[in-house]
């Protein structure tokens, strides 16, 4: 018998804290809605948890301490555990990305703690059910932020309506996967879902869960149930349409997160009638890649410490003109990188099979031609993918060809930087743990 739970718990955080995200440090002054950790039990021949936090993400400590708590408490083997970030940009304080975040001890055991009862409670209160999946395509709210200009040079975020721009380097992955739980007479308990665009539509100093918070909102509206939001692919992508191109949008009024919440759930109702929910078991599938760390040319580490003496050099990395703020991170980045003595890392992948759909769990902020790339090998098979999970490392995850073209996301951006080839090796073994052939 196929077992479900769902619960979750607040994390919205105290006022004066750090909010992480950008280049420069940010103090929480309100909220515009709560952040939550939330957590599902799929329970079948095994069980398996899966946490998701509204946060910009964790660190694997924290991930272990989460894991072990649970197993503690239920008895499920810690690989059976994921844990997610959402990656919103105005979450509280988990991440110490150097001074422009901070990762506050307190907050981090709230949210800690927080994740271990949603988890627990998720367990005690399952229920025989049904699941199933399906697949939409929402365009016009994901832009791929990474352009060729006429000169040859490649940049992030060139500007709207920029004439120097030639094309973008690439397309959008608009595939919106939906999950719909129920009960044994079809009621609705919960939906799951993923897609891939950037958690950055607010900015500003009151903390948000961005438009995944919009879209739990009206979820909950309409079906009053959660809805739990996993952040697809989307390294190499943002809400901003920077050529202008024509976007059908019946909300042009509303801020950007709204328009997107509300797109989703449009697009969440015109198919979760059609969603079929059966049984089903699910195994649990994961493997440890071994990654090799990018280290930065002697050129740049010396270009990096003269600049922190305080000589006036910039780093634009393919970003144009970028503040002292913003070149004072990337030459810190480079530092901590070539200080590291560390030369290789674990990568850890996490599947949860459930035969004719699946749930992916990736690290990094992971560019949209991998996913697409997996979803590809199996047409018949709706394949859920949540980055930033399970927190192996900490920054983007480009392909090889955008390591070559150069530009903001393949800049060495930590200490913790892996070489791209990671990218195809999560691929290729993702595609074989679903059984696929590589």
């Amino acid at each position: 018998m196929f077992k479900f739970g769902v619960s979750k718990r607040e994390i919205t955080p105290e006022t004066s804290l750090v909010i992480p995200g950008y280049f420069e440090k940010r103090f929480v002054t309100g909220a515009l809605d709560p952040l939550y950790v939330k957590a599902v039990v799929f329970e079948g021949e095994t069980t398996a948890v899966s946490v998701v936090a509204d946060t910009i993400n964790l660190r694997r400590d924290d991930v272990l301490r989460i894991r072990c708590g649970i197993s503690e408490k239920l008895g499920i083997p810690e690989g059976h555990i994921s844990v997610s970030a959402t990656h919103t940009h105005t979450g509280g304080p988990s991440w110490e990305w150097f001074e422009a975040g901070e990762h506050d001890p307190y907050y981090m055991t709230i949210l800690i703690d927080s994740a271990i009862a949603a988890a627990e409670e998720a367990y005690e209160t399952r229920v025989p059910a049904k699941i199933g999946f399906a697949a939409a395509q929402v365009e016009g709210y994901s832009f791929i932020r990474r352009f060729r200009m006429k000169n040859g040079t490649f940049r992030t975020n060139p500007g709207f309506n920029n004439p120097e721009i030639d094309h973008p380097l690439g397309t959008p992955d608009n595939t919106y996967i939906v999950g719909k739980v129920t009960d044994t007479n079809g009621k609705p308990l919960a939906f799951l879902s993923s897609y891939g665009v950037h958690l950055d539509m607010i900015s500003g100093n009151k903390v948000s869960a961005d438009y995944p918070g919009v879209l739990a909102r009206l979820v909950e509206e309409k079906f009053g149930v959660e809805s739990v939001f996993f952040t697809a692919p989307c390294g190499n992508t943002n809400h901003l349409n920077f050529r202008e191109l024509p976007v059908d949008e019946p909300h042009p009024d509303l801020p950007a997160h709204e328009r997107t919440g509300h797109a989703l759930f449009r697009a969440l109702c015109a198919i979760e009638g059609e969603i079929s929910c059966t049984e089903e078991a699910v195994s649990v599938k994961r493997e440890f890649l071994a990654a090799r760390l990018r280290k930065p040319d002697p050129e740049t580490v010396d270009t990096a410490y003269r600049f922190l003496s305080g000589e006036d050099l910039r780093f634009s990395h393919g970003m144009g003109h970028v503040s002292h703020h913003v070149t004072r991170h990337l030459a810190q980045a480079t530092v901590a990188a070539h200080q590291n003595p560390v030369r290789m890392i674990d990568v850890e992948l996490q599947l949860f099979d459930f035969g004719s759909f699946a749930m992916v769990f990736w690290p990094a902020e992971v560019f949209v031609e991998y996913g697409k790339a997996v979803r590809e090998a199996f047409p018949d098979k709706k394949i859920l993918i949540a980055e930033l999970s399970n927190a192996s490392f900490q920054c983007y995850l480009p392909t090889e060809e955008a390591i070559e073209q150069g530009g903001y996301e393949p800049t060495i951006t930590g200490a913790v930087t892996p070489e791209p080839k990671i990218g195809s090796d999560l691929v290729r073994e993702s595609i074989r743990l679903l059984g696929g052939a590589v």
